[in-house]
């Protein structure tokens, strides 16, 4: 049965130079020497670039395209693409057709690498994509020094920080460089946590922060446009509140040409009440009220305990006994928490940081950044405890953040030979 190797898995031979030159040859049985390796291309386009290669007596200078299968570049369509004219190599996992039915192929020498990768890298290829564990390496992570893990999270913290920035960076755009709206809008999105983080960001888009600051010293204007431009003011409950929220959106919609979206964007089933987009939407609103130029705050702060008072709100009293509308609760107070706010810190606050500081080319940003995450604790969920349980501890959210960012993208994608990790486990011999 043939086992399941990647074409990335030949690139990272081919690359780290596992796949010894000597004695190797055509798949016509003519001896090859790898004069240069090439270089590896990201792009589209051949697989390594400028390589060298003497074969019997002719040295050649070129482009190397790889494969698992020999069949892969007819699959491909690469004789057709002219961008595979420059081609003097075609190196396989397994050669599994006749070249001579091909022949801009039957003009490339091919290589097939099938029982000349050396076992020990295979086998530990293979432990890793067939791992049927949470975390594929969890078995082999003991063979890589914890100096080099620690060098990893450093890395991995920066590329989430960049992943969440370029998110930000699009909102920037399309708000014409205004840092204030670009804030708003991404402090709403991650309003809605994981489930609920689109309606938030359309709700945002739809209700500009302009029209925020001129509702900015009537309260009850704010919770108006909150809640109805998230088109939740349209049934018929009888609270005295929502009556008087109704009459109020009715006025302002008017007043302000809104357009609401769509109620049944948002998402109840499966949450917890306290997490309720009702709930989030009424908190929301609460912190609109309290920060008119939140941005401005938070580029003036060094300290992650001076944010906490900033990002603290209380919403009207009408949700210490309601989780939504039209069905009262037992009465619990609805602030917005501590581990609330320290979520809306790593995803939009140091995120927003970050950005600024790379636009800005101001590094004091980006490492603020940074230690605000170092300065809160680590979080805790199945995926932390995970790591935890193979002996990789978090002492902040710095450390669990890199995790979350190496499970969500690496681990679960089977990305092991992007991975520092993965790379030690296949490359180092012990």
């Amino acid at each position: 049965m043939f086992q399941p190797i990647k074409e990335d898995f030949l690139h990272y031979l081919w690359k780290t130079k596992k796949v010894k030159p000597e004695d190797l040859v055509t798949t016509a049985g003519i001896e090859v020497q790898i004069v240069d390796y090439g270089t590896y291309n990201l792009d589209s386009g051949p697989d390594f670039f400028n390589a060298k290669v003497k074969i019997e007596d002719t040295l050649w200078a070129g482009n190397i395209e790889m494969h698992v299968f020999s069949s892969d570049w007819k699959t491909h369509g690469h004789s057709n693409d002219k961008a595979y004219d420059n081609v003097i190599l075609h190196v396989v996992y397994e050669h599994d057709i006749d070249p001579e039915k091909d022949p801009k192929l039957a003009k490339i020498p091919t290589i097939e690498l099938k029982g000349r990768i050396p076992k020990i890298y295979l086998d530990r290829y293979l432990a890793l994509m067939q791992s049927q564990d949470v975390i594929p390496c969890q078995r082999l992570i003991g063979h890589v020094d914890s100096t080099k893990i620690e060098l990893w999270k450093h890395a991995l913290i920066v590329e989430r920080l960049h992943q969440k920035a370029n998110h930000a960076a699009a909102v920037l755009y399309q708000h014409n460089q205004d840092w204030e709206s670009t804030l708003y809008v991404m402090l709403a999105r991650y309003f809605g946590a994981k489930v609920n983080t689109a309606p938030f960001e359309m709700l945002a888009q739809n209700l500009p922060l302009q029209i925020i600051l001129k509702n900015i010293d009537k309260p009850l204007s704010i919770e108006a446009l909150v809640f109805g431009q998230a088109g939740m003011l349209k049934a018929n409950y009888s609270d005295d509140y929502y009556r008087t929220l109704q009459e109020e959106y009715k006025f302002l919609q008017k007043k302000y040409e809104l357009t609401p979206i769509q109620e049944v964007a948002w998402k109840f089933s499966k949450m917890r009440p306290v997490n309720f987009p009702t709930v989030r939407l009424a908190q929301f609103a609460a912190l609109l009220q309290k920060e008119i130029h939140l941005f401005s705050r938070l580029k003036a702060i060094d300290r992650l305990e001076d944010l906490y008072p900033i990002l603290e709100a209380r919403p009207h009293d009408f949700w210490k006994t309601h989780f939504r509308f039209g069905k009262e609760s037992p009465e619990s107070e609805k602030n917005i928490s501590k581990g609330f706010i320290d979520l809306l810190i790593m995803n939009t606050l140091a995120p927003i940081m970050y950005l600024y500081g790379k636009t800005m080319q101001e590094e004091i940003y980006i490492d603020r950044a940074l230690q605000w995450l170092e300065a809160i604790k680590p979080e805790q969920n199945h995926v932390i405890k995970a790591w935890k349980d193979i002996g990789i501890r978090s002492k902040s959210a710095f450390d669990t953040q890199a995790l979350l960012h190496l499970k969500q993208n690496y681990c679960d994608n089977f990305n092991c030979l992007n991975c520092k990790i993965g790379h030690e486990i296949i490359g180092k011999i012990v």
